[in-house]
């Protein structure tokens, strides 16, 4: 599997910290450049966990698209404050030739379209105002590619209008824009204007990233920011291609890192040194003897040091958690197995395997039993094209096979155990009831859910004591790791504890002993409860010229896909619709050659869908097959 990736689009997340005089004072502004294609979507979730304001940069042709929403959402939820930047204007102009007052139109609507979805992100809750206007100047007009932009509080003080952007094209001089509306401006104009300081944000922003008591002293440090309290550090990004070992990239919340500093990713008690602390000015590391509260470090001397990691210092105040855990919202779909080309590399190999999954929980490396190959799962192709161009950029050169879809197991319906099922020892029962979660009402106590929305749950009047729930949680989880149908996990699956008996000997209920019982009771209820298969599903948003929809359309349809919304704009149409992923490896060139070559598009995870019952057992046949399973 060999694909190339567009050089065009932004594959890495990079920092940069920048100083700015600004209305007579100077300002250090740390800027976080994500990609925006949605194989990149969890580098974009991470960056959200290390910054305070986003600016949403949205292309002035294809409008806010699905990414665009999902960027939004998240930053939302991280209470991420954005402002907009409305780019590629020059496409306005020279590719679909608009009048100013179209051009006006074009751009108001997408102001409009991108406060729907911040209003619709905040869901309930008013508390903050964050919706973007060009009169409050939280929007931003320009083309990145011709390095200008402006406000409109910018065009009014240059006595300018959208005509005189136009003549600009039309004569062929828009070069004269870089001197008289260079691009830098406005946008570190907005951010210091609009923008929160961290101490600002972290007054606010500590109860949605951190479930700790806000009125303890760990509380109090973190949303008070600064420099001579704790050390606390979120790790969101680890850069592995440096010769001093892994870099863990994070956000100072509170407190200051230096040079030779004691410090531990919490709740561990293992002292490390940090050996350097840098600065990131994009690909270039700025080696530095401290740096404080407020800013973004780069971290050398911590080896096994994972993005979502909490980092503190020896001394930790009392009532200190770590952070929430980073949520992302797309899920690994595609997987593809590797090999070194040279035999003797497969040590090194495995290494950085390991070593880029910890730096990209978007990644998942695992290991077949049965026929030893080495799986990396990923959010689609190009993600994983990326993945062995590191791997290779690293020294090891790889062979993959061709994509493989990942699917998910599921009880197809609800069955409850008509018995108790005992352990290996036969000192412990326990009795299940197993169903499909998605079209099930949650009223029991939430004992555990995984990743992959697998819940396990527990009746109200069953009491089990913490260190048996331990081990009750563990069977689970093993249960869950690997279906009975083709070893695909399981998803979307309600496990509920109806009854549990436990040995009063303590002995007799040891933890391999109530793993056991847990995993085969799910197995046993999951065989009855007729299993089957889900898929994962993409949303599709292609943008395309009018007279090329009915094939776009129509390419949907033959992907067994649907077509859900069709909005006309201008010249061009936004075609919204659904498809498998299995259906989606061939995509690109289809969409190029039946659109020739205009053709736009973005693809992002939606959700899982059951298959079929025939065609999962050709799948599920398939899948046996090729895991050498009998």
């Amino acid at each position: 599997m060999r694909i190339i990736a567009d050089a065009s689009i932004t594959i890495k997340s990079a920092n940069i910290s920048l100083l700015h005089d600004y209305q007579g004072k100077r300002y250090v502004v740390n800027l976080v450049d994500t990609p925006g294609h949605i194989d990149f979507s969890g580098k974009v979730t991470r960056a959200m966990r290390a910054i305070d304001g986003a600016i949403v940069v949205v292309d002035a042709v294809e409008g806010v698209m699905a990414q665009t929403e999902s960027v939004i959402r998240s930053a939302i939820k991280e209470r991420v404050q954005p402002v907009l930047f409305i780019n590629k204007i020059d496409r306005l102009i020279r590719e679909l030739k608009l009048s100013a007052h179209q051009i006006q139109e074009k751009l108001t609507e997408i102001i409009q379209e991108t406060n729907n979805v911040i209003e619709v992100a905040f869901e309930s809750e008013n508390d903050f105002d964050w919706t973007v206007s060009t009169q409050a100047n939280t929007v931003a007009f320009g083309s990145a590619l011709h390095k200008w932009a402006f406000t409109v509080e910018q065009m009014k003080k240059e006595s300018l209008h959208f005509k005189d952007i136009i003549e600009s094209y039309q004569n062929n001089e828009y070069e004269k824009l870089i001197a008289l509306l260079p691009i830098h401006l406005p946008i570190l104009n907005m951010i210091l204007d609009h923008l929160p300081s961290p101490i600002k944000a972290q007054s606010y922003r500590t109860k949605y990233i951190w479930k700790g008591d806000l009125q303890s002293p760990a509380g109090v440090a973190l949303r008070s920011c600064k420099p001579e309290n704790p050390l606390f550090i979120g790790i969101t990004k680890i850069v592995t291609k440096s010769k001093h070992g892994p870099v863990g990239v994070g956000r100072i919340f509170s407190g200051t890192i230096r040079k030779g500093s004691q410090i531990q990713v919490f709740p561990s008690d293992q002292l490390h040194k940090a050996q350097r602390i840098t600065l990131f000015m994009g690909a270039r590391q700025v080696v530095i003897p401290s740096l404080t509260a407020g800013n973004i470090c780069g971290i050398i001397g911590l080896e096994d040091i994972q993005a979502g990691d909490t980092i503190t210092g020896q001394n930790i105040p009392q009532g200190m958690v770590s952070f929430e855990e980073i949520t992302y919202a797309s899920d690994p779909v595609v997987t593809i197995a590797i090999e070194p080309k040279h035999p003797r590399e497969l040590p090194r190999l495995l290494s950085l395997l390991e070593t880029i999954s910890k730096g990209d929980p978007n990644l998942i490396f695992s290991v077949n039993e049965q026929t030893g190959e080495n799986l990396l799962s990923g959010l689609g192709l190009l993600h994983l094209e990326i993945a062995l161009k590191d791997i290779e950029e690293l020294g090891v050169q790889v062979d993959a096979s061709d994509p493989i879809v990942l699917y998910r197991e599921t009880p197809n319906t609800s069955i409850i155990m008509p018995e108790m099922h005992q352990s290996p020892n036969e000192q412990n029962e326990i009795k299940l009831e197993i169903s499909p979660h998605d079209t099930t009402t949650i009223e029991d106590e939430i004992m555990y859910q995984d990743n992959r929305n697998n819940l396990l749950t527990v009746i109200s009047s069953i009491s089990i004591p913490e260190s048996d729930s331990t081990s009750i949680i563990a069977g689970f989880n093993w249960a869950m790791e690997r279906g009975p149908l083709c070893s695909e996990p399981m998803g979307l699956t309600l496990i509920k504890i109806t009854d549990i008996k436990l040995s009063d000997n303590l002995a007799e209920r040891g933890r391999v002993e109530l793993m056991s019982m847990v995993k085969e009771a799910i197995f046993k209820a999951f065989e009855v409860g007729s299993p089957t298969l889900l898929e994962p599903i993409y949303t599709i948003q292609v943008v395309v010229p009018n007279e090329y929809l009915k094939n776009i359309t129509g390419v949907i349809i033959s992907k067994r896909g649907q077509v859900e919304k069709v909005d006309h704009k201008e010249i061009l149409v936004t075609i919204t619709g659904v498809l498998p992923v299995s259906e989606s490896f061939d995509l690109a060139d289809i969409l190029r050659s039946k659109s020739a070559g205009k053709a736009i598009w973005q693809t992002k995870f939606s959700h899982w869908k059951v298959i079929p019952s025939q065609r999962a057992k050709t799948i599920i046949s398939e899948i046996r097959k090729r895991r050498g399973l009998s």
